[in-house]
């Protein structure tokens, strides 16, 4: 006697679910194009499909088999981490005939190499997302992807930086205003400096980015990048030179997105912009989001 598959059964409350899946399934990825490295990384998969109303759950074996199969398609190929979400989320409508959207996300660690204020070489880590959606339509499928990059880096902050430099100009009250620019033009003013942890994403739906172009965004906007190693006079040169380039978390969201939409990219190509700093003279955090397209951000910029 067959064994009844309760999940194909009507559900007693009749509502759709937008999505339904597994997350956090961690496998070795081939080699993956990262501006002109091929690294192979472990990526953080998550596969969804949309429930309709008459059924009462997933084949959630369905969602963990493209994830492997798309893996082993792919082994030996140099591919791009959102390529592969893309081909992933495809399958699964194909083997979720009831599905008509999917959505697949994919978060790998992966490292660059970079010159510290010495000239010393240091190996930088990054994480690289990709998200995929594909949609049935008919016979064929509609699909939107995106890549990102979170990167590490520094911010100092102006606000302070300034309300330092007016109490210094009351300690030298007796040299005139040229004198005392002279001076402090030359001498390093302290302000507080945090880590700042910036996301930026891309759609590449009809658009190709390569994702060190946008860790190369991401790093110029803050204040400074950072580095796993330092000696104490590259600190300082570090630290210095944030604080010459003092930025609030909302300056970097704003130098993110304008970077970005000076890629080649379309004028429907959608911008994601994430910042959140942590905080050193307070005990929460801040954050930035930015959402919009590479031509509003042209449109709003344009003299």
């Amino acid at each position: 006697m067959p064994i009844r598959d309760i999940k194909d059964e009507h559900p007693d409350v009749r509502l759709p679910v937008q999505m339904v899946g597994i997350d956090g399934v961690r496998m070795p990825v081939g080699q993956v194009k990262l501006g002109d490295m091929k690294i192979v990384m472990v990526a953080r998969f998550g596969a969804f499909i949309d429930l309709p109303s008459d059924r009462r759950g997933i084949h959630a074996s369905r969602n963990y088999e493209p994830i492997a199969e798309m893996i082993r398609a792919h082994e030996g190929k140099v591919i791009r981490l959102e390529d592969l979400t893309t081909d992933i989320a495809v399958s699964l409508l194909e083997k979720h005939e009831y599905s008509r959207s999917s959505y697949v996300k994919a978060d790998a660690t992966a490292f660059y190499e970079t010159k510290t204020p010495s000239g010393r070489n240091s190996h930088e880590t990054f994480t690289v997302h990709a998200k995929s959606h594909a949609r049935r339509e008919g016979r064929t499928f509609l699909i939107k992807k995106m890549v990102g990059v979170t990167v590490t880096g520094m911010t100092a902050c102006p606000c302070a930086l300034d309300t330092i430099k007016e109490m210094c100009r009351k300690s030298f009250a007796n040299l005139d205003e040229g004198s005392f620019e002279q001076i402090i033009g030359r001498l390093p003013l302290a302000t507080h400096t945090q880590r700042c942890r910036c996301t930026l994403f891309v759609d590449v739906s009809d658009n190709n980015v390569d994702v060190m172009e946008l860790v190369k965004i991401v790093n110029e906007s803050m204040s400074s990048t950072t580095y796993e190693l330092l000696k104490r006079e590259e600190e300082a040169k570090v630290v210095m030179g944030a604080v010459e380039k003092a930025r609030f978390i909302e300056d970097v969201a704003r130098y993110i997105a304008k970077a970005a939409s000076e890629l080649k990219i379309g004028d429907g190509c959608r911008i994601f912009v994430r910042v959140k700093s942590m905080e050193s003279v307070h005990g929460h955090d801040m954050m930035a989001f930015i959402k919009t397209t590479a031509g509003e951000i042209r449109r709003t910029l344009a003299p």
